[in-house]
């Protein structure tokens, strides 16, 4: 009877451990503590080891240039984050889910526009925002793959490059043909796949590129890898 009675006041005991750690947690950890995490030792915020692959390729570059189409979370699962936060990047991000843009502006320094990514005048923006012809970083990441690979066609793609990019073509639930699609287009602008398939849990799901008119051999000859989980590809 006594230790019935022990199990059901355990019980209820973490029940309310776990009710008041979800309402805490979130109060008194900031987000940029609570979504930080480490891939084989490196710090990352990404959901898939991109900025880990940036960095990497730029060798931790200071001051760069970036464009983030499909941020939502400003911290959670971003790509750009530690690149603004620690290594002073500017930038600008966009984001259709409008409290999601709303959020992100007001945590971090550059600006997230919202709106259709499909459909923006990214020729003008860069031009407002004097971004340079070769952009450090790249991030193609809407839902669905249809809509990445129109938001790719929407970007001036003749106008300026990008030394290194990252492309989410979504192939376990979308099929093969935005991914052929998508390759198709960037190798024909001279980029070099390097990373095929990344993969989460085993989903294929994104291609990781660099501009070899800017980016050494040397630079990306490491990770010249396919159908491969994302924690590996650092080890």
């Amino acid at each position: 009877m006594m230790a019935t009675i022990l199990i059901k006041v355990q019980n209820k005991f973490f029940t309310y451990l776990t009710i008041i750690k979800k309402l805490l947690v979130p109060i008194i950890v900031p987000k940029k503590f609570r979504f930080k995490r480490f891939i084989n030792g490196i710090e990352s915020y990404s959901q898939s080891s991109q900025d880990i692959f940036v960095r990497s390729i730029l060798q931790n570059k200071k001051g760069g240039i970036y464009v983030e189409i499909g941020a939502f979370d400003e911290i959670e699962d971003s790509n750009t984050f530690i690149l603004e936060n620690k290594l002073n990047w500017r930038g600008v991000s966009f984001e259709i889910v409008e409290d999601a843009c709303q959020d992100f502006n007001k945590i971090r320094k550059n600006p997230c526009i919202c709106g259709d990514a499909t459909t923006m005048d990214y020729n003008g923006i860069f031009l407002n925002m004097n971004l340079p012809k070769q952009i450090d970083y790249l991030q193609l990441d809407i839902e669905p793959a249809e809509q990445t690979l129109k938001a790719l066609l929407a970007l001036p793609l003749n106008e300026y490059r990008f030394s290194v990019i990252t492309y989410e073509h979504d192939r376990y639930k979308s099929g093969d043909d935005c991914m052929r699609q998508s390759r198709e287009i960037l190798e024909n602008l001279g980029y070099k796949l390097v990373v095929q398939n990344v993969r989460v849990n085993g989903l294929d799901f994104e291609d990781w590129y660099v501009d070899p008119l800017v980016i050494k051999p040397e630079a990306y000859s490491k990770y010249l890898l396919k159908d491969i989980e994302h924690i590996d590809i650092f080890k």
